[in-house]
């Protein structure tokens, strides 16, 4: 059903293009993007994860290199390993997201506010702008957003940067009324591409959401945490992997057009470096010493011998090999050979991309009940938390690893006293690989896993992972007062090395 709803979406996209070569003159005009809401939320999140120049900016290249779920590629290591500022990586969501998926997805809200019989997918549209807003407040910090999008409709264009606390506090209240506006008679929605319009699934997300939104404060205003950890949990989040929160793209290679949307865009970005990303030490290291079977579910065994160029490999030697971060693959004794690389089948155009998962719940669940916020034993989310991240892996094509395996690596890997908080944010960044944009969150937010040292002499912060990415510069002649008056809350500078609201470590 769903492929049959991304099939729709390309004779809206053969619409877009009939109309003007020009997509971002195109994207200007939100009403313009679809002629019907349905079309229109399909178009956003087609967007949220096939947009290759986001993905592979945002999320492979920054982020990914950040918190060393990948190195070795060029671009990856000289700038998201050695901490260099690049201006196009720094923007690219910044871009995409109000260009194309904040507008839209205020359109829908908008053109729908108000009728019962669309009562479903005003909601729905309300969580998928929470989700973009998610992205793009925790990246950025304060952002437009209660303004944003809304240029054609209310002739805004030079939105003010709401502060990132008051952006979380609309987050909870947009969810919490979407959760109560998901009805039976609300209305079918026939563009959603994440649920084929089930309802009871969008009121899961909303409160999944809300429990990822009320951790991510947990540091900051504990307060407001449990409570809105308290009430998603009583509402109801994930109950297994059927839940989760999955765009799954079609076979359609990245052909230059910023209108088609429908591959996967991180692989396509993975492709676009030549095959050339692998596995940081940190990762293969991680998932290796503990006998993981995420393992070979994820990367491929090295193909010759580190210990002499293009050696045959020896008995005994480790097969699973990462690249230290901050670190070329043509720098690695051996070369690329002589490391892992990333299974085929997460580099292909129809490969998933997971966006909220049963893992993450119950991972966040175990922090929560060790927080004594929700009942249960923190051991039993892990437990189940760690299984379902590595059953999840399946949507990708992976070989399934045993129930025998899988009971294994629990029963010797337990959640033990003394370092639960490290454990539980090591198996969330175990997770939330390939959305290392969730992950880079979250390590601000805990510090864990404990980062590798970068020790690259050329590296611009001086071995410190940035904490944020910085503004576009134009935004100085776009919305030069609401942009001083964000920095001025700051220390006066667009550093990335300045915190977040909710960064409280």
């Amino acid at each position: 059903m769903k492929y049959k709803h991304i099939l729709t979406i390309l004779s809206i996209v053969i619409l877009f293009s009939s109309c003007t070569e020009d997509f971002d003159t195109l994207i200007k005009d939100p009403v313009a993007l679809s002629a019907n809401p349905d079309g229109q939320l399909s178009f956003v999140q087609l967007s949220m994860s096939g947009d290759r120049y986001y993905q592979w900016r945002a999320n492979l290249i920054y982020s990914g290199g950040f918190v060393q779920h990948y190195s070795g590629a060029w671009n990856v290591t000289e700038y998201g390993g050695k901490f260099k500022k690049n201006d196009d990586y720094a923007h690219a969501f910044w871009r995409r997201a109000y260009s194309i998926e904040i507008k839209n997805a205020v359109d829908i809200i908008a053109k729908t506010d108000g009728d019962p019989e669309k009562a479903n997918i005003n909601a729905i549209a309300k969580i998928v702008k929470v989700m973009i807003g998610q992205r793009l407040t925790d990246l950025y910090g304060d952002v437009p957003y209660s303004e944003a999008g809304v240029g054609f409709s209310e002739g805004i264009v030079t939105p003010k940067y709401d502060r990132q606390e008051d952006i979380y506090s609309s987050f909870f209240t947009d969810l919490e009324e979407s959760y109560n506006q998901l009805n039976a008679n609300g209305g079918t929605v026939t563009g959603d591409l994440f649920y084929d319009g089930d309802i009871s699934k969008w009121k899961k997300l909303a409160n999944a959401l809300r429990l990822r939104l009320g951790m991510r404060i947990s540091e900051i205003a504990p307060v407001e945490a449990e409570k809105q950890v308290k009430a998603a949990f009583a509402n109801g989040v994930f109950e297994n992997n059927d839940d989760n929160c999955i765009m799954y793209h079609g076979d359609i290679a990245f052909n230059g057009d910023l209108s088609d949307y429908r591959g996967n865009g991180l692989a396509h970005a993975f492709i676009g470096n030549a095959d050339a990303d692998h596995f940081s030490s940190l990762l293969i290291n991680f998932l290796r010493d503990h006998d993981d079977p995420r393992l070979p579910m994820i990367a491929t065994p090295k193909t010759s011998s580190g210990v002499i160029w293009g050696g045959v490999i020896q008995p005994g030697e480790d097969l699973y090999v990462g690249i230290p971060g901050g670190t070329f693959q043509w720098d690695v004794f051996g070369g690329a050979a002589a490391t892992s690389g990333i299974q085929s089948y997460l580099k292909q155009n129809t490969t998933p991309f997971l966006h909220v998962s049963y893992s993450e719940t119950q991972l966040l669940l175990a922090e929560a009940a060790l927080r004594t916020w929700v009942s249960g034993a923190p051991a039993d989310y892990y437990k189940k938390g760690v299984e379902a991240g590595i059953k999840q892996l399946a949507i990708y094509g992976a070989t399934e690893a045993s129930q025998g395996d899988i009971d294994s690596y629990l029963s010797t890997n337990p959640l033990q006293s003394g370092t639960e908080m490290e454990q539980i944010s090591t198996q969330l960044w175990v997770t939330y690989l390939f959305n290392s944009m969730e992950a880079y969150s979250n390590w601000r937010r805990t510090g864990y896993p404990v980062l590798d040292p970068i020790t690259a002499p050329d590296s611009e912060t001086g071995g410190v992972v940035p904490t944020r990415f910085y503004y576009p510069n134009d935004e100085l002649q776009k919305n030069e007062a609401n942009y001083l008056e964000a920095l001025d809350r700051m220390d006066g500078t667009n550093d990335w090395l300045n915190k977040v609201w909710w960064d409280a470590n």
